[in-house]
C-alpha cells in the first residue's frame, strides 16, 4: 500500500491511541482502521510510521514496558531487594493495562530491554551471583513476573482475591485448610515467589548440579 504524502500524525499519537482503545475497549476492538478513527486520519496514514499491524503492536508492548519503573541502585543495596523490587513494578505496569496484558506475550521483543538487562546483569555481578546463574535469573524473572500477573487478571470474576476458586472443603480438604490458613494476599504471594525463586537458585551456587545429573533430570 502506498504511503501518503505527509505524515498526518506521530508514531507516539498512535501509539497512545492504541492504548486507550485497547484499555477501554479491549484486544478484539484494536484495528488499524479503528486506531486510525480514533486520530480521525485515513488508514492509511498509519502507514507514514508502521509497516503493519505487528509493528505498531511491538511499539504498544514498548511503551507499556516503559512504565515498569527501574529501581535506584547504589553500592550496599541489597540486590535480592533491587529485583523484587523491579519485579513488582513490572507486576503494577502490567495491572495498569489488563487488556494489553496478552501484547506482552505476543509483541515485546527482548532486545528492546537489553540495557536493562545489562544492569540487571552488572547488579548480579556486584552481590557475587555466579555468571552461570545470572542468566538464570533474568530469564526466570520475567516469566514469572508475565505469568504469575497473567494469571491473577485471569481470575473469574476479574479481580477476585480466590487463590484457587470453587473449593468445596468437603471434597478438597486439604487445599481448604492450606487456602484458610494463607494469610497473604495476590500481591504478597508474588513477592514470596520471587523470594523463593532467588533463593533456589542461590541454592544452585552452593550445591552446584553436574552436567550429568542435570541431563538425567532433563531426560537428555
Amino acid at each position: 500500500m502506498g504511503r501518503p504524502a505527509k505524515p498526518l500524525i506521530s508514531r507516539s499519537a498512535t501509539v497512545a491511541a492504541s492504548i486507550e482503545i485497547i484499555d477501554t475497549e479491549g484486544m478484539d476492538a484494536f484495528s488499524l482502521p479503528r486506531v486510525a478513527k480514533q486520530l480521525n486520519v485515513s488508514t492509511s496514514s498509519l502507514y507514514h510510521h508502521f509497516a503493519d499491524r505487528r509493528e505498531l503492536m511491538t511499539e504498544v508492548a514498548k511503551e507499556l514496558m516503559t512504565g515498569a519503573t527501574v529501581p535506584e541502585y547504589s553500592s550496599g543495596t541489597d540486590w535480592v531487594e533491587w529485583f523484587v523490587e523491579l519485579s513488582l513494578n513490572y507486576r503494577d505496569a502490567i495491572l495498569r493495562h489488563p487488556n494489553a496484558a496478552l501484547v506482552l506475550v505476543q509483541f515485546l521483543p527482548r532486545d528492546v530491554l537489553t540495557r536493562t538487562y545489562e544492569r540487571c546483569a552488572r547488579i548480579l555481578e556486584d552481590g557475587g551471583v555466579p555468571a552461570q546463574l545470572q542468566v538464570v535469573i533474568l530469564d526466570g524473572l520475567e516469566k514469572l513476573a508475565l505469568a504469575t500477573t497473567l494469571s491473577d487478571l485471569m481470575r473469574d470474576p476479574v479481580g477476585s482475591t480466590e487463590v484457587f476458586p470453587k473449593v468445596d472443603e468437603r471434597r478438597h480438604p486439604t487445599l481448604a485448610r492450606a487456602l484458610e490458613a494463607n494469610q497473604w494476599s495476590s500481591r504478597e504471594l508474588f513477592v514470596v515467589t520471587i523470594r523463593g525463586f532467588l533463593a533456589g537458585v542461590l541454592g544452585l551456587a552452593t550445591t552446584p548440579v553436574s552436567d550429568e545429573s542435570l541431563r538425567d533430570l532433563l531426560g537428555s
